[in-house]
């Protein structure tokens, strides 16, 4: 292998770990979006429970 066809080798390599992080990174955004969208869901759901007025919770605020 020449030298030219060496350089041209390490810079496929090096375009094609471009993408793959480029693609991975997409991935993760994706992923983290969806997590904070099905928390915030979580969120507004534990809100949405009335407060206990006797039993287990009425004296602590067990939501905290």
């Amino acid at each position: 292998m020449d030298m030219i066809s060496s350089i041209a080798a390490l810079s496929m390599d090096m375009a094609q770990q471009n993408v793959q992080s480029a693609a991975s990174l997409k991935m993760f955004k994706n992923i983290m979006d969806s997590q904070e969208a099905a928390s915030a869901q979580m969120v507004e759901a534990i809100e949405q429970i009335p407060m206990p007025t006797e039993g287990v919770g009425s004296l602590l605020d067990v939501r905290a």
